[in-house]
């Protein structure tokens, strides 16, 4: 029997644990499960120490730092993403392994708070764009998960001198350097959450970050709203951890919900919450929320929260600035609001408590064992 091809993600900073996974470690997580479950390769992804982790059923996680080089001298392909560990990724040119990479240009890094902050900014920022120049430079192959990030980083490559002619020659799309994942689940997600009753714990939900970039106190303003006009609408911030970056986004609207006196109608929620948990909530849910202010991240991107929708078939109430509600309209999920307003946004919350619209249970098309055939195609080619 042949031996199987060993591949190896680098989760970098990102938890695998239940409590704490986040969007990109969700992502990670159901591509490495289904590339194993479901392509048959051996996978092993090197994450963060954990009192537990994530059930990817036939995937090792590996969580010992020391661990490291055994994992990557074993491999016939490694994985990175963004913010990796430079010397992680260094290591593997040295080593002549097969790079696969799925980064964006670090636009967001640009207004986090953290780098803002410190005495020379510009430095700070250097360090994640140097990082991500790199990646261009060594990186085999890209896995993208937007049409934009797809767009924009066939731009990049070009800029940065790593597309000739004879690549477009071999590929108008260029295939052979990129693959179009979109956002999606893994089939076990998919029947995990099939099997778990719905649980309300808010009508409307906020399911990621709160980042600078965002406007949740449209959200808490039109709850309100909602409240004067006789509607007993309530909502849930289901990330309200703070941490350097969203603190101070966190502390306003603590501070709103006050003022306004929505206390026992709007939840800022700093529990950890179980996998578990995550599908009977936003089963229940009427909808998912997630409203941003105009600006260059919003524009060169597809939020990461999309995978709720697609899962579980969740209408989601969002901006017009960017990509993000145009790929959800494609889908049938969006409420686009032609404004950011408590009052526009009243309206929309409103509209679906009325009715109850819901979309299919999950979206098949998004599941990542359909979306992953062109990339294992090129892989077992390539290895």
């Amino acid at each position: 029997m042949a031996r199987r091809a060993r591949l190896l993600f680098d989760a970098g900073r990102y938890s695998l644990s239940p409590s704490t996974i986040g969007g990109i470690g969700l992502r990670v997580a159901e591509i490495a499960e289904t590339l194993a479950v479901d392509f048959g390769f051996d996978v092993v992804i090197a994450a963060p120490a954990a009192d537990s982790l994530v059930d990817l059923e036939e995937v090792e996680i590996a969580t010992r730092p020391g661990d490291w080089e055994r994992l990557l001298g074993e491999c016939d392909a490694v994985f990175f993403g963004d913010m990796t560990d430079r010397r992680r990724l260094e290591q593997a040119v040295i080593w002549r392994k097969l790079i696969i990479s799925e980064n964006v240009a670090p636009i967001e890094q640009l207004s986090y708070p953290s780098v803002l902050g410190q005495s020379a900014p510009e430095s700070a920022y250097q360090e994640f764009l140097s990082l991500f120049a790199r990646q261009l430079q060594v990186s085999h192959h890209f896995l993208c998960r937007s049409g934009i990030e797809r767009a924009t980083l066939a731009a990049t490559l070009c800029a940065a001198g790593q597309i000739t002619p004879s690549d477009v020659a071999q590929s108008p799309t260029l295939a052979q350097r990129i693959s179009f994942v979109p956002i999606g689940f893994s089939r076990t997600s998919a029947e995990r959450a099939r099997q778990t009753e719905p649980r309300r714990l808010a009508d409307f939900l906020w399911t990621g970050g709160l980042w600078s970039w965002y406007d949740p106190l449209a959200f808490v303003e039109a709850i309100g709203l909602c409240h004067q006009r006789g509607i007993s609408a309530t909502a849930a911030f289901l990330y309200a951890q703070p941490s350097p970056d969203t603190s101070a986004v966190i502390d306003s609207v603590r501070t709103r919900v006050t003022e306004l006196g929505l206390e026992s109608a709007v939840l800022l929620n700093r529990e950890p919450l179980s996998l578990e948990d995550r599908h009977a909530i936003l089963q229940g849910a009427a909808a998912g929320v997630c409203l941003a202010n105009p600006g260059l991240e919003n524009e060169t991107c597809v939020r990461l929260r999309v995978r709720d929708s697609r899962l579980y078939g969740l209408p989601l109430v969002v901006d017009p600035y960017g990509p993000t509600g145009v790929e959800m309209g494609h889908d049938g999920l969006a409420v686009v609001l032609s404004d950011i307003s408590a009052e526009t946004t009243a309206g929309a919350l409103t509209d679906l408590l009325n009715s109850r619209v819901r979309g299919a249970q999950h979206q098949p098309q998004f599941t990542y064992s359909e979306t992953l055939r062109g990339f294992v195609r090129w892989l077992n080619s390539t290895l």
